[in-house]
């Protein structure tokens, strides 16, 4: 493993653990057991630490999320799919959250850069959101479809990030079942 990833490893797992404002670079150094030079060398800043580090954790939610549905040949069991990684996630050990939330929530208004890396993720997991949506439907006309889409992608993602607050507070995985219910209902009472 080169030195970058190492860092980059260690940053996200204390960002993930502590949060991004309570991890100086000083504590990334020691716990990666490299110079200050080496991770300015790197990365710059602290903040485009951050960054590094939001763009490859997108990278790979965005390489899980897309193999789990497009292994699923029909629309209802990519959404499953999809609930399923999230279930799996909530119970890893080292769940802590979204870091994507968490990132925008200590840096919008004060970094940009870091605020539209999480802004990113949220609007691609919207995306897929709406390519999955669209899937379920076979509407001829075009607004009305435009529409539909739109706002149930919208509906999924809320109910998404819904299910991830819960789970960082600790409440999630209980519902498992109730939350798979609550989406498929919503879904397939309004498909046509």
């Amino acid at each position: 493993m080169s030195k970058k990833d190492h860092i980059l490893n260690i940053a996200e797992a204390l960002y993930n653990e502590l949060g991004y404002t309570a991890v100086g670079v000083d504590l990334i150094r020691d716990k990666a057991a490299v110079s200050k030079t080496s991770m300015y060398r790197h990365f710059g800043s602290k903040n485009k630490l951050i960054e590094a580090v939001l763009i490859r954790r997108h990278q790979r939610f965005e390489e899980e999320l897309q193999a789990v549905t497009d292994a699923q040949p029909e629309p209802f069991s990519k959404l499953d799919a999809l609930l399923d990684w999230h279930f799996s996630w909530f119970h890893a050990s080292d769940f802590k959250g979204c870091m994507f939330m968490h990132a925008l929530a200590e840096f919008k208004g004060h970094d940009q850069a870091i605020a539209e890396h999480a802004l990113a993720h949220k609007a691609w997991l919207k995306t897929l959101m709406q390519s999955l949506v669209l899937a379920l439907n076979d509407r001829n006309d075009q607004e009305d479809l435009t529409h539909w889409v739109h706002e149930h992608a919208e509906i999924l993602l809320t109910f998404l990030e819904g299910m991830i607050v819960r789970a960082e507070f600790g409440d999630s995985t209980s519902y498992e079942s109730s939350y798979r219910k609550t989406m498929n209902s919503l879904l397939r009472q309004s498909v046509k």
